[in-house]
């Protein structure tokens, strides 16, 4: 039966974008060194953890609606800079850098020349025509609508709009693709057409996303281990020279998963799709409404305060294993009140007020000696519940009074709230954050935890 396309629905959502302008501060020994710092705050103020991308295509068949399936989540602070401005300084001995995006007009000339090849490229392909054909050009051309969107990200943050778009969307391009793509067997055939020609070397393997989350399901850490084993993977993200970006969303009784291989500043390299039956995947593969959804309710004031978190450890720091020791280290470009709340995204996740290592106290201090200097936080190690583990950090210019820092139910309780849903403790903390004095700011970060590899077969 012949469909009727109805409309194209897009949606744009950020998540914790505190600064009010695109430009990155860094500081360093060197001047390489501050640049390189401030080039990473400069993509962390377009898109600070998870930028989705979201595209939605409805579809009339006998007189019922019918949507097919969500396009695309960006992930991390991993976005294409285009010749960002960098203006160097001297404060308190170290080397300062600012890059800003000063010219904003290329992304629009970028997005144009990329839409007119796109255009070029699949003007045989009709909607309703020759479905062989049609998959043959528009895979051929998938990575250039991946290199679409990755400078789409940062040109909709910039507010500009006068771009060119491709006559046929990624949407409607990833629709056409998987009707003439054989369904997989199992996740190891899907596995292996994700990562098909992808033969390059030392391949960073990122935690597999669900599609406008971030939380890490159990399936998404089980297919990360999967697509490790079908590519030259390393474990570390620094020691990979191309990044395998991987995300899925739920369609009807199918699980759609799209792939992307990049290098470099966001460049794409190869970019596939598959789609997985619902039946092959046995596991959790859709994460609960989390704390971070919260969030999305707020408007962070306008402030250069600004805090960093990072987990330090010998193995993969975005995926850490049962039991392996790590540290977390916070740094900060001023003097502040600083205080955690970590919340664990797994089904039967937990929430609570990170306790510290300073007096048995939740809040610590950075003086004006430790700023723009990592400060460890304490060391840990990775314990069920597993899945994907979130630190919010809250700074507070001024000192605060305890109380009204952490709601009242948790100061006895310091630990894991069993009682408490993670968002409900969110939101308290929410609360009493928007009602303190002076300057402020928040972060965080996000990492997956996984049982033992042996305990996963």
């Amino acid at each position: 039966m012949k469909k009727l396309l109805l409309f194209l629905f897009i949606s744009l959502m950020s998540f914790n974008v505190y600064s009010a302008e695109l430009q990155g501060t860094g500081y360093g020994s060197t001047m390489e060194e501050a640049k390189q710092e401030a080039l990473a705050d400069l993509s962390a103020s377009v898109k600070v953890q998870v930028f989705s991308k979201h595209e939605q295509t409805t579809y009339k068949n006998n007189d019922k609606l019918k949507s097919d399936y969500t396009r695309f989540t960006k992930l991390s602070t991993n976005v294409p800079l285009l010749s960002p401005s960098v203006y160097y300084s001297r404060e308190k001995g170290r080397h300062k850098a600012t890059a800003v995006i000063d010219r904003p007009s290329l992304y629009s000339d970028k997005l144009s020349d990329i839409a007119g090849r796109i255009n070029e490229l699949t003007k045989d392909v009709k909607i309703d025509g020759d479905k062989a054909l049609n998959y043959r050009i528009l895979k051929s051309v998938q990575s250039l609508y991946d290199e679409y969107e990755s400078y789409q990200v940062v040109a909709d943050v910039l507010g500009i709009n006068d771009y060119a778009a491709p006559r046929i969307s990624s949407a409607e391009a990833m629709k056409m693709i998987l009707e003439m793509q054989e369904t997989p067997p199992s996740l190891e055939v899907a596995a292996e057409v994700l990562t098909k020609d992808m033969d390059e070397k030392n391949i960073y393997v990122a935690p597999v996303m669900y599609a406008g989350k971030e939380n890490i399901t159990e399936f998404g850490a089980f297919f990360k281990d999967m697509l490790s084993t079908k590519v030259n993977s390393v474990e570390v993200e620094e020691d990979g020279r191309n990044k395998l970006r991987c995300t899925y969303t739920q369609s009807g009784d199918d699980i759609i998963m799209a792939c992307s291989l990049i290098t470099g500043v966001s460049k794409v390299l190869k970019s596939s799709v598959v789609k997985i039956p619902k039946e092959l995947v046995t596991m959790e593969s859709v994460p609960k409404t989390d704390a971070s959804s919260i969030l999305n309710t707020y408007t962070p004031p306008k402030t250069d305060y600004k805090i960093w978190i990072k987990v330090s450890t010998d193995g993969d720091p975005s995926f850490l294993r049962e039991n392996e020791p790590f540290t977390l280290l916070v740094k900060a470009n001023k003097p502040g009140y600083i205080y955690f709340m970590t919340v664990n995204n797994a089904p039967d996740g937990e929430a609570n007020i990170l306790l510290l290592d300073w007096n048995n106290k939740f809040i610590k201090y950075i003086d004006e000696s430790h700023v723009n200097k990592w400060v460890s936080l304490g060391q840990y190690r990775v314990q069920a519940p597993f899945g994907s583990e979130t630190l919010y950090v809250f700074g507070l210019e001024r000192e605060p009074q305890p109380e009204y820092i952490v709601p009242e139910y948790t100061l006895n309780k310091i630990g894991y709230l069993r009682n408490v849903r993670p968002e409900v403790l969110m939101q308290d903390v929410l609360y009493l954050f928007k009602r303190q004095q002076g300057d402020k700011t928040m972060s965080s970060i996000t990492y997956t935890t996984a049982p033992n590899r042996k305990k996963m077969q």
